[in-house]
């Protein structure tokens, strides 16, 4: 069996076409495309076929995808493990999170995790919780935290989610900002300047969506951060107005250099999830930490 070709009709499938799949695997699109073909011709299958300008999975094509999704996971995991011998021979546990996830949760599950494996290495990563998501999906990391507005679409078979945390997101100002602790309508702040993070980062994703089901006119985006903190901080130094997790906020809205503006009829829930490979799929340390976080949230409720 050519496992090889086998690889490059897994990558097209998931990418969607031949272009992604090329810039994923760096291989030219007509090696990807003639290897593809002499595997089916070899084996009198269609795996691909191209509807008006889409290439879609036949039937057996889809019928492939999930084996291959479990066989070419154990190989990236196995992979893996042999980098990490030489690497790191006791082990090492990748962790990318959103801000959230690593400003406020992951510094203490990590914590307690060195105390009990301290020759386990571990490297964390902040990022938006779409580049999370896509860090996971890629294998570039063993646990992530993320909104549940980048919930994956795919990979089902090789990854599960577990459900943290419930969070909301809520409009903030200054203290002496003229919204501040009052109610106002989803269109008056609307127009107001916004100070936000990246496109692609939960909060802003839901604030789109929000504009979008009321069929308002998105806001201008005057100052845009990387970092939650960045945002909070020119919030508080008295413009703009921002929208942000309230778990973020708290902290600020206790001291009062942030208010929380009342917006008529909006109360946006999210959660916050971890995702990782499945059990069998992974080291047992990095089960070992998983089963930390878990006790960890039990103990607290």
């Amino acid at each position: 069996m050519n496992y090889h070709v086998l690889k490059l009709f897994y990558y097209v499938a998931i990418t969607g076409s031949v272009t992604k799949a090329s810039e994923r695997l760096h291989i030219s699109q007509p090696a990807i495309s003639a290897q593809i073909r002499k595997f089916e011709r070899e084996n009198n299958i269609l795996l691909l076929e191209v509807k008006g300008k889409r290439m879609v999975l036949t039937p057996i094509g889809k019928r492939l995808i999930d084996p291959l999704e479990k066989f070419f996971a154990m190989g990236d995991q196995i992979q893996k493990i042999i980098e990490d011998y030489h690497n790191y021979p006791e082990g090492s546990i990748r962790i990318a999170g959103n801000y959230l996830a690593t400003s406020i949760f992951i510094p203490r599950w990590a914590s307690l995790f060195k105390q009990s494996f301290p020759e386990v290495k571990i490297q964390i990563t902040t990022t938006n919780s779409h580049e999370v998501m896509e860090q996971l999906n890629n294998f570039e990391a063993d646990v992530v935290i993320y909104s549940d507005m980048a919930f994956p679409s795919h990979h089902t078979g090789v990854f599960e989610h577990r459900e943290l945390y419930k969070d909301e997101y809520v409009f903030v100002v200054s203290s002496n900002h003229s919204f501040a602790r009052q109610e106002v309508s989803f269109e008056e702040v609307m127009a107001e300047a916004f100070i936000m993070r990246e496109e692609g980062s939960a909060a802003r994703e839901r604030l789109v969506q929000l504009c979008e089901e009321r069929k308002v006119q998105q806001p201008k985006i005057e100052l845009q951060f990387n970092g939650v903190n960045e945002v909070i901080q020119a919030v508080i130094a008295g413009y703009g107005i921002s929208f942000v997790s309230a778990l973020l906020a708290k902290p600020y809205l206790d001291q009062g250099t942030l208010a929380k503006v009342e917006v008529e009829n909006v109360v946006s829930k999210h959660s916050i999830w971890m995702g990782s490979r499945k059990k069998e799929l992974q080291e047992s340390y990095i089960q070992s930490f998983i089963t930390l976080v878990m006790k960890q949230l039990k103990e607290k409720k």
